[in-house]
């Protein structure tokens, strides 16, 4: 009996050890499981993310369809796809200055409204650089105002 009941101790002294390793055992489950749930979701995040910003933009498409298609991504607010939109109008369609500055202009209007201040001033600058080499009545000069106009709105620190 004391060969029995000294057994018996020793297995109730080590319960609680077996307890913490059991815990340690499940609370490792746990993290590893709540790990892989995490990683599951980010990449589900980034693989909606990169659906809704990679449009496929059609090869027969006009500079104003595109144009349209830039600002209605840029209204529901997929400013990478309205990105994609408007410099997809400069490398098809950026040899005549005029398409080129109404492409360039919607580009630095989404960064406007981003609050992307010093790359929006840059395609505002940009523009009124290609306006003053230009000759008298060759481009439209709605562009130039609308870039004076947004240039204001940009925060006196990114003007430089």
């Amino acid at each position: 009996m004391n060969f029995k009941s000294s057994a018996f101790c020793s297995l109730i002294q080590l319960l609680p050890f077996l307890n913490k390793c059991q815990s340690a055992y499940t609370i490792e489950n746990m993290k590893i499981k709540n790990t892989i749930k995490i990683v599951s979701i980010a990449a589900l995040i980034s693989l909606t993310a990169a659906c809704k910003s990679a449009p496929k933009i059609p090869e027969d498409a006009t500079y104003t369809q595109l144009i349209q298609m830039g600002q209605d991504a840029m209204g529901s607010g997929n400013y990478s796809a309205s990105e994609a939109y408007f410099n997809t109008v400069i490398k098809r369609f950026g040899m005549d200055t005029n398409i080129y500055i109404e492409a360039k202009y919607e580009l630095g209007h989404m960064y406007l409204k981003q609050k992307q201040y010093d790359e929006a001033y840059a395609c505002f600058n940009e523009i009124k650089g290609i306006y003053e080499a230009a000759e008298f009545g060759q481009l439209q000069t709605s562009y130039k105002k609308l870039c004076d106009i947004c240039i204001q709105q940009i925060p006196e620190k990114h003007r430089k």
